[in-house]
C-alpha cells in the first residue's frame, strides 16, 4: 500500500530503529516530533518490512517527482 504522504514527493529517511526493540515505535515517533522542529516539511514514521525497522521519513510537499 502506498503512503499518501510520500506519493508524488521525494521521501528522505532521517533515522531508523530496529523493530525488535519494544520501544522502537515510541522512539521513532519521538524522533519524528523532534525532526518537525528542525526543518520544514512533513515528517512521519513508516514500518519497513524489508529491514524490520521503524523509519523516520521527511517529505517536502514543494518538491514533487516528475
Amino acid at each position: 500500500m502506498t503512503c499518501r504522504y510520500c506519493t508524488g514527493h521525494h521521501p528522505t529517511r532521517i533515522d531508523a530503529y530496529p523493530a525488535g526493540n519494544p520501544r522502537a515505535s515510541l522512539v521513532a515517533a519521538h524522533r519524528a516530533t523532534k525532526a518537525r522542529t528542525e526543518a520544514p516539511g512533513s515528517v512521519h514514521v513508516h514500518y519497513d518490512l524489508i529491514t524490520d525497522t521503524f523509519a523516520v521519513i521527511r517529505t517536502d510537499p514543494r518538491e514533487t517527482r516528475t
